[in-house]
């Protein structure tokens, strides 16, 4: 979650206040723990302004502006402060002339406002620069957005669109946070955000813009004193952090993973030797019985369709419990040994290689038996705060729908072919052509002929995949992996 806080011109022309503003907000980032910058604006205004209008004090905008301009030089000295207060640097440029300050400052993060969301030539000109751009949206049809969207796309940069109302203040009624579901649709391969405006002393509807998607959060802030209110849509640090309370609680609740109950476990039947078994022996179902408590490392009754038909390793007497290292499965094995030559032989065409040292699994989201029609061979490679892995496919094969809360991707096609799947568009991967894959964002792979790919991600989290098909989420993680040595 990324926030910006977006000042504006509550600096009141001053930089001493401006770095109040600063000390409030970069004190809520450091306890609350969370990625925030501070964003200014930018407006060039000895062009900006048409000459026969600059100094119009019946003009609501030439009027604010003019009674709170500062210098490149006092910029400079917020920025530096910003950063200083270990916050990233965000800014709005409204104009072309104001474009060059971001390299000479040292601005980080380049945000463009929703009246210039149609600006062509501020657009294109944009679109040369090597930042993270921030796009908000407020008044744009899909329509534009998707003009918009092929013009950052093609030029190769990082940018994200965030949905925004351009009512100020704007009234819960007048949110319509369902847009963010439309753009994630339209846009599955970018990050998209919530810019609001909403009151301060107004029951924040930022959290449900999160857990509709948002991953950006956008929020006008200032800070009061015996001289200065601030506007009706903008929030001191005091308010500011009920709003991050309630966001990182929904984050809270909504990470997890299906897991073991310990109490469950201990209500759960034992599976026990009825009679006296050899080594060698396959067992039946007539065999067995059924008691608690759950001795340690015995199997249960819900692992009794993976007991009937196994060989036993081992004598074990009357009343014995049933233990998975007594046991082996003579047509499982078969069926690993074969799987496992046929991805040597893929891998090998492709020209990865594996190592002792890299972790291999396979994933069995509706168990071993439909593994050719459902799943995938993963190898990692790494895993830090970046993440290194490969993934193969047989033919035929698919991986279902699922999503990562925490865990950011791209995917490359290495050999074969695949189609990713994202929020239901389909997506041909080409060698070559990195795709990202944003959290929280709906995804499914297929191939026809088998395929290898490389994903490179942020830290893989044990858990994070959570499955659209409620039956494969039911499992836990050591149930749907199954780990392998090529």
């Amino acid at each position: 979650m990324f926030y910006i806080f977006e000042m504006a011109n509550n600096h009141m022309g001053s930089v001493d206040h401006a770095k109040k503003i600063i000390d409030d907000f970069a004190d809520l980032a450091k306890r609350k723990k969370i990625n925030a910058g501070v964003k200014l604006q930018f407006r060039n205004l000895d062009t900006f302004i048409h000459p026969d209008y600059k100094n119009r004090n019946d003009l609501k905008y030439v009027k604010r502006f003019n009674e709170t301009r500062l210098s490149k030089e006092q910029f400079g000295e917020i920025v530096n402060y910003i950063h200083s207060k270990e916050l990233l640097s965000v800014s709005t440029p409204f104009d072309n002339e104001s474009l060059p300050l971001f390299d000479d400052l040292g601005v980080e993060v380049l945000k463009i406002a929703s009246c210039s969301v149609d600006d062509w030539p501020l657009l294109r000109e944009v679109s040369k620069i090597n930042r993270k751009i921030i796009i908000s949206t407020g008044g744009a049809t899909i329509k534009h957005l998707k003009k918009v969207y092929d013009l950052f796309k093609k030029s190769g940069r990082d940018f994200s669109f965030l949905h925004c109302i351009a009512e100020y203040p704007t009234p819960i009624k007048n949110a319509f946070l369902y847009r963010i579901k439309k753009l994630k649709e339209e846009f599955p391969d970018i990050e998209i955000g919530y810019s609001t405006h909403e009151g301060p002393d107004t029951k924040s509807v930022s959290p449900y813009a999160v857990a509709m998607g948002a991953t950006i959060i956008e929020k006008h802030i200032g800070k009061k004193t015996d001289t200065i209110d601030l506007n009706a849509y903008s929030c001191t640090a005091e308010q500011m952090e009920i709003v991050i309370d309630e966001i990182q609680l929904l984050e809270s609740a909504s990470r997890g993973d299906w897991s073991k109950s310990e109490a469950l476990e201990q209500l759960k039947r034992g599976v026990y030797a009825k009679i006296e078994l050899n080594s060698g022996y396959t067992i039946q179902k007539e065999d067995l019985y059924y008691a608690m408590p759950l001795q340690e490392g015995c199997l249960n009754v819900s692992n009794i369709d993976e007991i009937i038909g196994q060989k036993l390793l081992l004598d074990i007497d009357r009343n014995d419990p049933l233990k998975q290292e007594y046991l082996i499965n003579p047509e499982r094995e078969d069926k690993l040994q074969r799987i496992k030559a046929t991805f040597n032989k893929i891998l090998s065409d492709a020209g990865v290689t594996v190592t002792d040292k890299d972790d291999t699994e396979l994933s069995c989201h509706f168990g071993l038996d439909k593994f050719h029609e459902t799943g995938a061979l993963i190898i990692s490679k790494i895993n830090r705060t970046y993440c290194k892995k490969i993934i193969a496919m047989l033919p035929m094969q698919s991986h279902p729908t699922h999503r990562h809360l925490q865990k950011e991707e791209c995917f490359e096609l290495l050999k074969g072919d695949c189609i990713l799947n994202l929020n239901g568009r389909d997506i041909q991967l080409e060698k070559g052509k990195p795709i990202l894959i944003n959290r929280k964002v709906n995804h499914s792979f297929r191939t026809k002929n088998g395929c290898v790919i490389e994903e490179v991600s942020t830290t893989h989290i044990k858990g994070d995949s959570i499955y659209e098909n409620p039956s494969i989420s039911k499992l836990t993680v050591d149930e749907r992996k199954i780990n392998i040595k090529l």
